[in-house]
């Protein structure tokens, strides 16, 4: 296969930091190398640093990737969900902790290759998955790149297209060390709360003012003469007897996704987080996530509810002998590891089919490039002369003729085959 490699060069201040090109343009190229269907994401940094590579947004779709607590994110859009057919996000989360010893930096990459996602260490592979609905193309997106970082700064930070893994490990090949991983799916529209507050059963206590009283009466509540008091929300103040001006708490802007009122408070507030099943990452106020088909949570302020809900399964990637519904919370099925992908044919016809545990992998065929799900011929005779005689033949005396896969040598006029590439001049006697 004939691939590309785009590599965005960095500026090294004094071998430690690295400064990212950060203008709009950079931004936007940034985002269209992630778009292309295979590329990658780089970093060199401290295992103890917190903060967030890339971060994308649109009006429908949202891309993040970060590391926090020795644990790599990743919110991922999905163009297709399981459960309804809608733009949804699924988080990624894999805890480098569970490896084992590593550190005392980590050289991160990360690779997008069409629906496969490969999470490296150097070369050690440290989580592989297959999202099928993977959906990186955000048109118009903002963009940030090393935000909001924690502990020493990346010392490399790369975005580029093709397939670095094969050259970087191409001595020592590529050991696997997979991690302890989990992923959600994330409902992008705010579902209301299913937390309900009991209703307190109180006696109201009525106020009585008492005799020669000369101020203001107002909701059960005594104020005197230029006295001021806040009453159910509003601010409220007696200027004469029974003469009470009124207005309403003015309400400081709330820097969150969904906001709620608190028993008692007059002014909406931003909920905590919430991390269940004592994840890593946490869960924000208000998010509808699903850790199975059949299971729909919503953290609202500290707390996860959680219930079963119907899903409208789709058939996996493989055939039905090899599904399997053994996974918690999932009703729908699943292909097993191993599972015979290529029986469906999901390559080009002049690709080459191979099975692995997290899906098939297309190649295209000697004589092609591509990305295994598309192949188109390389027209050898295009090469130059020199390429052409490292490839063996149509010297002197020949013209080169492309066939699918190959090429061919034809002899000129006055010219004879001997073998498959050599032309030699015909003898007349």
């Amino acid at each position: 296969m004939w691939a590309h490699h785009l590599v965005i060069p960095l500026i090294f201040l004094h071998g430690i930091q690295c400064e990212v090109d950060r203008s709009p343009s950079m931004l936007a190229h940034y985002m269209n190398l992630l778009s292309i269907g295979e590329s990658w994401i780089a970093a060199t940094f401290d295992i103890t640093s917190n903060g967030t590579f890339f971060y994308g947004k649109n009006a429908d779709h949202e891309l993040e990737v970060g590391f926090r607590n020795k644990t790599l994110y990743m919110m991922l859009p999905i163009s297709k969900s399981p459960i309804q057919n809608k733009n949804w996000e699924k988080r990624y989360v894999i805890d480098f902790d569970s490896v084992g010893k590593i550190g005392p930096s980590l050289e991160l990459i990360i690779t997008f290759q069409h629906n496969h996602i490969h999470v490296y260490d150097g070369c050690d592979e440290i989580f592989a998955g297959f999202e099928p609905h993977l959906f990186l193309s955000l048109v118009q997106a903002k963009v940030q790149v090393v935000e909001n970082w924690m502990g020493p700064p990346p010392k490399h930070f790369q975005i580029g297209s093709g397939w670095p893994i094969g050259q970087k490990c191409k001595q020592d090949g590529v050991k696997k060390k997979y991690a302890e991983s989990y992923s959600e799916e994330i409902e992008k529209h705010f579902q209301p709360s299913t937390f309900k507050d009991l209703d307190e059963i109180f006696f109201e206590q009525v106020v009585i003012a008492p005799n020669g009283f000369n101020g203001c009466k107002i909701n059960n509540a005594l104020l005197n003469i230029n006295e001021t008091k806040t009453l159910d929300c509003n601010i409220c103040t007696c200027l004469a007897r029974d003469d009470v001006v009124c207005h309403a708490i003015e309400c400081p802007a709330v820097a969150c996704d969904h906001p709620m009122m608190k028993k008692g408070g007059c002014c909406p507030t931003c909920g905590e987080q919430c991390f269940y099943e004592n994840h890593k990452i946490a869960n924000s106020h208000g998010e509808v996530f699903w850790p199975g088909d059949c299971y729909r949570c919503q953290c609202w302020d500290t707390k996860v509810q959680c219930s079963s809900e119907y899903a409208t399964c789709e058939p996996p990637s493989c055939p039905e002998e090899d599904w399997v519904y053994n996974e918690k919370f999932n009703c729908c099925p699943k292909c097993r590891d191993f599972a015979r992908f290529c029986d469906t044919h999901p390559c080009h016809k002049y690709a080459t089919c191979t099975d692995s545990k997290r899906g098939p992998k297309c190649s295209c065929n000697t004589g092609f490039q591509g990305n295994g799900t598309y192949c188109e011929d390389i027209d050898e005779c295009a090469f130059s002369q020199d390429a052409r005689e490292q490839l063996g033949g149509c010297l002197a005396g020949s013209v080169c003729r492309n066939v699918p896969g190959s090429y061919k040598c034809d002899c000129l006029p006055g010219y004879q085959m001997i073998g498959e590439h050599t032309c030699l001049p015909l003898i007349r006697v």
